[in-house]
């Protein structure tokens, strides 16, 4: 084949990376709902006060109520590059660190899927996924750690095609991972799991080779994952969050909905297509599967991991399966791109798109807009007076207000704040009075700010010596006199309830 031909063939690959991954970037830049999680702002609250104490903290530093406590945080080297992407270029630079996170993982999966798929079939998978993701579409570090799982599953199972363990080398990505979210067990497991496979399926003379090489993959990638601030406490801490109390009072963490839903798309479409021509799946490999669907039916947070395995696992089967005609599987587009100069400026071409969005995105002025997790206007019109004093906020909200330097009541890291408190701050926003009377009395709270439609809002509209000082469609802010100087803040500066 001709040096012409060869780049011929090669152009549709080049064409459906580059598309896939620009218009994850491009979707991902301009999407302002990527912001709307209130997680977002304790999360670069974390990544500035690293950088201001040269230190990982080991305990609370933002909340009123748990101040000191100790606290795990997993995700450290996440929030130093969503702090350092914030700071030296605003929202803007933060979604644009969200955008490339997202190209780098529609890249990587179009890579793979185009090994084994035909391009209409590559497409409809990408589809698959890009329905999946959608509901984890957010600025927060699991959007940053999904390229690190796909990458870091592909690298096993072409070093399965290889009939040989993976590279030492891949630890670094495991020591990166385990500073940058908790999900880095996922990757131990998948390790563990392909290498169990590794050694069924080898020949009887090879399986003591295997087991030494394979084994040697996990004890050093176990290494790398125990590499962190929190060292042990860290390679255990996903395992405790799973076992919170808690979990089913937090949207993301309740068991996956099938009907009317993104799941049940996936589900019963992804099954005809199994069903319809006979697909082999390796045992070991379902396995996989089928515990990745366990784990979101028992929390939805977890239906991100299921669509990123499952196009990847699921490629070559499907590839083998419905191409049986072409060749299986085809050579890595990477080295075919290293061989041919001529498409340098195709290439070019993509790479300007990157850098335009890029540039537009920098110099629109972009600003993180108003949303039920992130009251921007009430905290605008928060009397001075009132920033250092005790509050009680939306569980939501707390992120928010830590970013801004108040202490908050309870933010996102139900965690560290533990079932016994988390529960009994749950009952009180569901109005529950006589554990608002012990928190009031414990606290001295002098403000409240939570969602209009919140049941605390209407008790204390009829409680003496509260009253509202702003309310807008996303938030009120109520005020105890006996406690605070909002009357004569209100009175001299003419803020008026909107």
């Amino acid at each position: 084949m001709s040096k012409g031909k060869a780049s011929d063939a090669d152009l549709p690959d080049i064409a459906f990376l580059l598309l896939t991954s620009f218009i994850a970037f491009a979707f991902v830049t301009v999407l302002s709902s990527a912001f709307a999680d209130g997680d977002t702002g304790w999360h670069i609250a974390t990544g500035r006060w690293i950088v201001a104490h040269g230190t990982v903290p080991l305990s609370d530093p933002f909340s009123f109520t748990a101040r000191g406590h100790p606290w795990v945080a997993h995700e450290w080297l996440s929030e130093l590059l969503m702090y350092g992407a914030w700071r030296y270029g605003g929202w803007s630079g933060l979604i644009l660190l969200f955008g490339t996170a997202s190209a780098a993982l529609y890249g990587i999966i179009s890579l793979h899927l185009r090994r084994w798929q035909r391009l209409g079939a590559a497409a409809l998978m990408m589809v698959y996924l890009s329905i999946g993701l959608a509901q984890s579409l957010l600025a927060r570090p699991h959007l940053l750690a999904l390229p690190i799982l796909a990458a870091w599953l592909i690298v096993l199972l072409r070093a399965r095609e290889r009939e040989r363990a993976p590279p030492l080398a891949l630890a670094i990505l495991m020591l990166v991972w385990a500073n940058a979210h908790g999900s880095f067990v996922f990757g131990l497991a998948l390790a563990g799991g392909l290498g169990l496979e590794a050694l069924v399926t080898a020949a009887p003379g090879d399986r003591l080779r295997v087991m030494r090489q394979w084994g040697l993959f996990g004890i050093v990638s176990l290494a790398a994952a125990l590499a962190t601030p929190a060292g042990f406490d860290g390679l255990l801490y996903p395992f405790y969050v799973n076992n919170l109390s808690i979990l089913s009072l937090i949207a993301e963490w309740r068991p996956a909905r099938l009907t009317a839903s993104s799941l049940e798309i996936l589900l019963l479409s992804g099954l005809f297509f199994l069903f319809l021509r006979p697909v082999r799946i390796p045992i070991m490999r379902l396995l996989i599967l089928l515990a990745a669907l366990h784990i979101t039916f028992e929390h939805a947070r977890n239906q991100m991991v299921l669509v990123t395995l499952a196009t990847i696992l699921l490629a070559e089967p499907l590839g083998r399966a419905w191409a049986e005609d072409t060749e299986r599987p085809r050579p890595a587009l990477l080295r075919r791109l290293a061989e041919r100069r001529e498409l340098a400026p195709l290439l070019a071409v993509g790479l300007l798109l990157f850098l335009g969005t890029a540039t537009y995105r920098l110099i629109t002025p972009f600003d993180r807009p108003d949303s039920s997790g992130v009251p921007i206007a009430a905290l605008r019109n928060l009397p001075p007076g009132l920033h250092g004093k005790p509050v009680f906020n939306e569980y939501s909200f707390g992120g928010l207000l830590a970013f801004d330097g108040i202490a908050p009541f309870i933010d996102g890291r139900s965690d560290m704040y533990g079932d016994a408190f988390t529960n009994d701050y749950f009952k009180i926003a569901n109005g529950d009075v006589a554990r608002w009377k012990a928190a009031e009395a414990r606290w001295k709270f002098a403000w409240t700010i939570l969602p209009p439609d919140n049941a605390l809002v209407k008790i204390l509209d009829r409680e003496p010596g509260w009253r509202r000082i702003y309310v807008d469609k996303w938030a009120v802010i109520q005020v105890n006199d006996r406690a605070s100087p909002a009357a004569s803040f209100q009175k001299e500066h003419g803020v008026q309830i909107r």
